[in-house]
């Protein structure tokens, strides 16, 4: 499963990807790519102080990519 995630805001957006606790950070105007595992379950945590925690429970630890600015995703 692949998953863009914007960041519209104007300040700084943070991911936290659990179990493991890594850390990424989005920067304004930018986007993260998150891959996770299919055929297991995820749950999103959104928090007001521009935030996100994912918690991932596949086999396989998550990928995470982050581009400074929005860009198209073909063929996704």
């Amino acid at each position: 499963m692949r998953l863009p995630i914007r960041n519209k805001s104007d300040q700084l957006l943070t991911i936290f990807i659990e179990p493991i606790c890594h850390r990424f950070e989005v920067p304004v105007g930018g986007e993260a790519i998150v891959t996770l595992e299919d055929g297991y379950p995820h749950s999103f945590d959104w928090f007001d102080d521009a935030w996100l925690s994912i918690w991932n429970e596949g086999h396989q630890p998550a990928a995470v990519e982050i581009r400074s600015t929005h860009a198209s995703i073909k063929g996704a």
